[in-house]
């Protein structure tokens, strides 16, 4: 069992820290859990994928104890509820384009050349969903409704983006900062098109208790947590 080969803290229990979180928010979660481990010295685990099945997961596994995405999706959630909200920034959703590609303006993606357009899922994905009410605003929606291509998560746009086997794409910021070295190019969407995105870690109600949730909270408040979070774009 690979909780008996971690080292115990005599002020910690042994059971790790399990946060759930968006599979677009994957590399912030990621660092900010082992700059956590180091600093406090409490395992955290952490899974993640689009809300819908983060949601379910949270719903089954009582060890979850904190949930990372998107504060009005959470406040949604019907099956789970919060006790407080952690607040780890604003996302930003972007236009990004594979190499070989390249958009000076958003309106861009009318031109014949732009075939093929990804967004997340807007049911379970709040990128999804932005990326739509930007399309409904911006009035580009109707010129490009039968371009649009939806998949299942933001990574899942940044990997089409990569193989290039689409030509734009809707993602968040902070998935365009972690493959940016390996598309042609993004440009951020006028947040005023688009709901406003509270990025939070919530805390499942009953579970505060848990070992490391405490600790994680003043954690997030530290400048060091809060660097991390600005550089993955938040």
């Amino acid at each position: 069992m690979l909780l008996a080969i971690l080292p115990l803290h005599a002020t910690h229990a042994a059971e790790p820290l399990v946060i759930a979180a968006g599979a677009g928010y994957k590399r912030p979660v990621v660092e900010l859990a082992q700059a956590f481990e180091r600093q406090a010295g409490i395992k955290v685990e952490s899974f993640f994928g689009n809300m819908g099945q983060v949601i379910a997961q949270a719903v089954q596994s009582e060890r979850v104890a904190l949930v990372f995405g998107d504060q009005a999706f959470l406040d949604a959630a019907k099956q789970l509820r919060f006790e407080r909200y952690l607040s780890a920034g604003k996302g930003r959703l972007v236009l990004a384009w594979p190499k070989g590609r390249s958009l000076s303006q958003a309106g861009d993606i009318t031109q014949p050349a732009f075939i093929r357009i990804a967004l997340p899922d807007m049911r379970h994905a709040v990128y999804g969903k932005a990326a739509a009410e930007y399309l409904e605003h911006s009035g580009l929606g109707a010129r490009v409704n039968d371009r649009l291509l939806t998949v299942a998560t933001v990574p899942q746009v940044s990997a089409y983006l990569v193989s290039g086997e689409v030509d734009a794409g809707f993602i968040n910021l902070t998935d365009a900062i972690g493959v940016r070295d390996r598309i042609g190019g993004f440009i951020e969407i006028d947040p005023a098109l688009y709901g406003e995105i509270r990025i939070v870690a919530g805390v499942v109600e009953g579970r505060s208790q848990l070992s490391g949730v405490s600790e994680l909270a003043a954690f997030l408040e530290t400048p060091e947590a809060k660097a991390i979070l600005v550089r993955h774009g938040l």
